[in-house]
């Protein structure tokens, strides 16, 4: 720590030794960096970043990144870079030196107007009262003095918040990564899962359409609320094709009313039934099991009478934002070939649902999407389970 008068104002210079040192762990250059700041209780008039002009690493440029995060963008407004190291001609000429530098670090220059000097070598340039030395030295102060602001710790201290939300999100979606990843092995969708052809859907003008006309933006009813229809976006299709082949389960049922309702699914895909949880369409046991079925106003409960296998050509699989539709009348799961647990699937897919809200697909191939193969690569439901806390069995 030391102290420097400018214009006849008192400034304590606090240095923070290291902080590009390539050796230094990610947790010490912000503790270090903490300690600084919490000697500067009035606020900080300027931030000096010094930098080697004769290397620009890697590890810099991450340092860099991180004294930003750290400190906020804020921080940007009272920052000026100080760059080391130089040779005279770059010194005496400080066009030669920006010129000279990569663009990763025009680009750091230019988040605070391009404000840095240059420390003379003193090997170059030591003669007392040399003219080069004061220049810059002059330019300096006229940066320190210019700030009308300072930086003060309450703008800290929101960065700081900020960090700790953005960490939290972070390991939130790591966690998320690291378990749900490990969530399909066992589930491996080998087949075409889904829904035939010519199977119908109702869109938000109340039109019914084959699901094969189905578009990508369409808003497709997936249930009811106060005795009205929901819909929800299509964000894509998990897979699709219109000539392929597939051996479909016909599902029948009779509904409240005493007529007859024919429902075409592939085996392995998820319908809601019995209780109101997802199960495979393979599962369903005629006479025994209930699905859920649109009466008009509502989903009501309804009795499965007979099941047949047929083989149709084409298959979709749409992906809806609420992971729900109802194809046929009979409310569906969008997902197939996967554990059991639909709000657990629905959170595995939330990073696809928030990307596709900023940057819509246009997935509509036979290929399965490439976010449903990742998901599909991993094992041990059972691992994300207890992650989530989930009750156990005595």
């Amino acid at each position: 720590m030391a102290s420097t008068i400018i214009n006849e104002k008192m400034f304590t210079i606090i240095d923070t030794p290291g902080i590009f040192r390539t050796d230094k762990t990610n947790q010490e250059i912000p503790r270090d960096m903490e300690q600084a700041i919490s000697q500067c209780g009035y606020g900080i008039q300027a931030i000096i970043v010094v930098i080697e002009a004769t290397r620009f690493t890697k590890e810099q440029r991450d340092t860099i990144d991180q004294i930003i995060k750290f400190l906020g963008k804020e921080s940007l407004n009272n920052m000026i870079a100080v760059f080391t190291k130089c040779k005279k001609a770059p010194t005496i000429d400080s066009d030669l030196l920006f010129n000279s530098l990569v663009p990763e670090q025009k680009e750091f220059l230019g988040q605070f107007d391009n404000r840095f000097i240059v420390s003379p070598n003193p090997d170059i340039f030591g003669k007392p009262d040399d003219p080069i030395v004061a220049r810059h030295m002059t330019k300096l102060k006229n940066y320190i003095v210019g700030f009308s602001d300072l930086y003060r710790i309450d703008i800290f201290e929101k960065a700081h918040s900020n960090r700790l939300r953005e960490n939290q999100i972070y390991y939130t979606l790591y966690n998320l990564y690291t378990f749900v990843k490990n969530s399909f092995k066992d589930h491996a969708i080998e087949e075409e899962e889904c829904f035939a052809a010519d199977s119908k859907v109702t869109l938000r003008n109340g039109k019914v359409i084959k699901i094969s006309e189905l578009v990508i933006g369409d808003y497709v009813c997936c249930g009811f609320e106060n005795g009205k229809q929901v819909f929800s976006e299509v964000l894509l299709f998990i897979h699709a094709d219109h000539n392929s082949m597939t051996e479909f389960q016909l599902i029948d049922f009779m509904k409240q009313d005493g007529s007859l309702g024919t429902f075409c699914i592939t085996p392995e895909h998820h319908i809601f039934m019995n209780n109101g949880g997802t199960g495979l369409a393979k599962n369903v046991i005629p006479n025994k099991t209930k699905l859920f079925v649109s009466d008009g106003e509502k989903l009501v409960s309804v009795t499965t009478t007979r099941i047949t296998k047929e083989r149709r050509k084409g298959y979709y699989s749409p992906l809806t934002r609420s992971g729900t539709i109802l194809v046929d009348e009979v409310l569906c799961s969008c997902y197939a070939s996967a554990p059991p647990y639909q709000s657990l699937i629905n959170f595995a897919f939330a990073p696809l649902k928030i990307y596709t809200k900023i940057f819509p697909s246009k997935h509509l191939e036979k290929e399965i999407h490439p976010y449903v193969k990742f998901l599909n690569k991993g094992r041990g439901i059972v691992e994300f389970l207890d992650y989530l806390n989930f009750p156990k069995k005595a």
